[in-house]
């Protein structure tokens, strides 16, 4: 089994979430001893945002892809050979102003790719099966499930569309309000 951890944080040695996943990921290693690791932190490997040529590359059928369009996919190609290639996912997700950070929004729009990830069908898109498990391990200052702030959560919702839906994913939310501690995350009930 592979597993794809992914960071977002901007901070380095101040990041919750960097640390509690990269405690979760040890967690799963301990668990899972032949397990690999492949580590990406989109803080430092910044995806590129879509351009127009990069919307009409997605949308060019494979054998009609001039080099130009081949080169702007390159990035993109990787990226979800990264995703495909890997058993689970353990996201490290701070919440910026309600939502995800706008590097991970910078990797979401390169690894949602026609016939990669999702094909067109006459209802609409349609997500293929790929079926992955991931754990977020979401990082708040607040708790948005008491009160009249519950709209304002706008991170879970997001990511729970998005990864059920291009890449079929179960996903499992680990939210630490405030500072919280590994036992919180409850390793023990992985799997």
């Amino acid at each position: 089994m592979k597993i794809l951890h992914i960071d977002c944080s901007v901070r380095d040695e101040r990041s919750v979430s960097k640390e509690l996943s990269g405690l979760f990921v040890t967690k799963l290693i301990e668990k899972f001893p032949a397990a690999q690791l492949d580590y990406l932190d989109v803080s430092k490997e910044t995806t590129s945002h879509p351009s127009a040529l990069f919307i009409r590359a997605n949308y060019t059928p494979e054998a009609d892809r001039t080099d130009e369009i081949v080169n702007e996919l390159t990035e993109s190609e990787l990226l979800v050979d990264r995703m495909i290639q890997a058993g689970l996912y353990v996201i490290g997700m701070p919440m910026y102003n309600f939502s995800v950070p706008s590097n991970f929004k910078a990797f979401i729009d390169n690894i949602v790719r026609i016939n990669r990830t999702f094909k067109l069908t006459e209802a609409g898109g349609e997500g293929l099966p790929i079926n992955k498990r991931v754990y977020i391990i979401n990082t708040r200052g607040v708790d948005f499930t008491k009160g009249d702030v519950q709209h304002m959560d706008q991170l879970q919702p997001y990511l729970t569309a998005i990864l059920g839906f291009y890449w079929s994913c179960r996903s499992h939310f680990h939210k630490c309000i405030h500072r919280c501690s590994l036992q919180q995350l409850k390793p023990g009930q992985m799997h």
